[in-house]
């Protein structure tokens, strides 16, 4: 006969309250049985593991309602979901604490640096610049649905949707993305690729042996083609705005038809994130749609079509001179290469 367990066996074993079990069990988590002779609960050696998952997934604070939906649909795909959603949440959480720090420091600094003079208006220009910051993260959405789009993708990309053919020379910009940033980069440079959609920029680098690469997307349907594409491609759930790793973690950022979905003050707080995870002396590589200046954007659309301009104006293409002046305020210097009259490569150290 199988061992049982009284309830107060089990709160002391697992040093949890008899209140929490009783709670677990309303909820429909574990389903102790009665004993016929005196109705007392007795918990068998399966819920006893059922607990011990359950206290554990409580430690990454998943909601009770997906910690009942983990265990009675265990399937792989199904816990992803839900580790998904609680990684998300816990990175929307730190970003949001970390603007808040860093808010704090600067009217800290404020208070010992002012002597009274101004004080309150810098407090308050400092919460208000860390309170458009976080407006600008969270407001970030993904109107173009790339989930619908994921497992179509690569062939939209051979035929060269659109009518200004945008991917006309795509596999030419990951080549030469691929080229500049693995250019004096060893091996085992720890890499982050950007809006890594289905993995086809990744490819070039774990095909010649930089397998310390990570990439990131917001669409979870890009990364789960990306991941039966490459099995040994590591890949994480976020975006531009809020990369969900520690500061200096990256000797090479690389990122391909991504950043344009970033509007102008979106890049800005885009490009201070990327700096942030970055190595001090690691570069980034984007290749991307793109025009040089206002005035050859503007020589460019005498050219096109309302149809073509309508394209464009869907999307936020970067001008360059622009990012350059962005970058340069973090004391980067960015080198731009034409691939052709909507799409360069830029490299940033």
């Amino acid at each position: 006969m199988n061992k049982r367990y009284l309830i107060s066996e089990v709160a002391k074993q697992f040093n949890v309250s008899k209140n929490k079990l009783r709670f677990y069990e309303k909820k429909g988590l574990i389903k102790p049985k009665r004993d016929d002779e005196n109705n007392y609960r007795y918990y068998t050696e399966g819920d006893l593991i059922k607990l011990q998952a359950i206290l554990l997934y409580r430690l990454l604070n998943i909601p009770i309602n997906d910690i009942k939906d983990i265990i009675n649909n265990n399937c792989s795909h199904n816990m992803l979901e839900h580790f998904n959603k609680q990684w998300l949440a816990v990175n929307d959480e730190i970003h949001r604490m970390g603007l808040i720090r860093n808010s704090l420091e600067n009217i800290m600094d404020s208070i010992y640096d002012s002597n009274n003079v101004r004080l309150q208006e810098k407090i308050h220009n400092s919460i208000e610049s860390m309170g458009k910051i976080y407006e600008i993260k969270e407001s970030w959405k993904d109107r173009w649905n790339f989930d619908s789009w994921a497992n179509t993708y690569d062939n939209s990309v051979k035929r060269n949707i659109g009518s200004t053919k945008i991917y006309k020379k795509y596999e030419e910009v990951l080549e030469n993305v691929y080229r500049l940033g693995t250019k004096n980069t060893p091996i085992n440079a720890k890499i982050l690729d950007i809006g890594v959609g289905t993995g086809n920029l990744s490819k070039k680098f774990l095909e010649n042996g930089y397998n310390n690469i990570i990439g990131l997307d917001q669409s979870r349907e890009m990364l789960n083609v990306a991941k039966s594409k490459f099995p040994n491609l590591k890949l994480r759930l976020g975006e531009f705005l809020k990369i969900p790793f520690e500061n200096n973690v990256f000797d090479l950022i690389v990122s391909t038809y991504a950043f344009h979905h970033l509007n102008e003050e979106e890049k800005s707080v885009a490009i201070r994130e990327m700096l942030r995870v970055l190595k001090e002396n690691g570069k980034i590589v984007i290749g991307d749609l793109m025009f040089r200046n206002e005035m050859t954007k503007k020589e460019i659309y005498r050219n096109f079509s309302k149809e073509q301009i309508s394209e464009i104006e869907d999307e936020y293409y970067s001008n360059i001179e622009l990012l350059k002046k962005e970058f340069a305020k973090y004391n980067k210097e960015l080198y731009s290469y034409n691939i052709d009259k909507l799409v360069f490569v830029v490299e940033i150290h």
